[in-house]
């Protein structure tokens, strides 16, 4: 083979590696180019994606900082308000514990006034009529400890003083019998029936038919008369005992009711 022909030959078995390669290269590189432009446009769509959510994020996070400033406002109204409310409170408490002070010494004026009245009518009580006079008696004067020690309060001690002075009432209108022994002025003893009228008299009719007595009231007080009485009184004494057992019909009767001294005009 002459020299020139194998140079060529080998000219071109040499060329041809080195093209081959170069295209290979070319090759690897677009592969290459196009892999980074997909990355690029990968991070184009993260950084708008990250660029959206940044922006959602803002606009939620300006919306729950609006809603927290609003939601701060309310609140620090409501603060406000709970501040003048307590201070009205405060003053309205100390308007009440100046109230509360005034009545607490009207009370005592009342209670103390009240206390009085209630022994008062306990002294008027003594000079009366002596039927249970020592129980009435009683009965006032442990109702005006009780309120004074506090043991009994204002409103039910009003209510039992009143129910006190509505038994007195109706004490002074009822009328009663009832069966007992009497001792005589001469000191014989005599059984029979006590008849009370309110708080006007009371008399004794005996058994035997025969004593009888009625309790008079004197400057001194009050004093059992057994002594020579008139017959027609005996009489009316026996019949007023009889028509208070519902022994005999009803019927008018002169008893001796003693009536109270008339005051000189001045």
């Amino acid at each position: 083979m002459p020299l020139i022909i194998r140079l060529t030959l080998v000219l071109f078995a040499v060329a041809l590696p080195t093209r081959l390669l170069a295209q290979e290269t070319l090759s690897s590189v677009q592969r290459d180019l196009d892999r980074v432009e997909k990355e690029i446009e990968r991070e184009k769509d993260l950084h708008k994606t990250e660029r959206k959510r940044a922006a959602d994020f803002e606009t939620e996070k300006a919306a729950k900082l609006k809603a927290l400033q609003e939601q701060l406002r309310l609140t620090q109204g409501r603060i406000d308000s709970l501040k003048r409310k307590q201070e009205q409170a405060r003053q309205q408490k100390t308007g009440y514990r100046g109230q509360a002070s005034m009545y607490r010494g009207k009370e005592k004026e009342f209670v103390k006034a009240m206390t009085e009245r209630i022994r008062e009518l306990a002294r008027s009580l003594r000079a009366d009529f002596p039927y249970q006079r020592e129980k009435r008696v009683a009965d006032l004067e442990e109702l005006a400890v009780a309120i004074e020690n506090g043991v009994v309060g204002v409103e039910e001690g009003v209510g039992r003083f009143f129910t006190l002075m509505q038994a007195g009432l109706e004490f002074s209108y009822d009328t009663e019998i009832y069966r007992g022994s009497y001792s005589a002025t001469d000191g014989k003893n005599h059984e029979g029936n006590y008849v009370r009228l309110g708080a006007a008299l009371m008399a004794f009719a005996g058994e035997d038919g025969q004593t009888a007595a009625y309790l008079a009231k004197s400057d001194s007080g009050y004093a059992w008369v057994d002594q020579e009485l008139p017959p027609q009184l005996r009489k009316e004494i026996f019949t007023a005992a009889q028509v208070a057992q519902g022994k005999v019909a009803p019927q008018l009767v002169n008893l001796p009711f003693m009536a109270p001294k008339a005051r000189e005009a001045r």
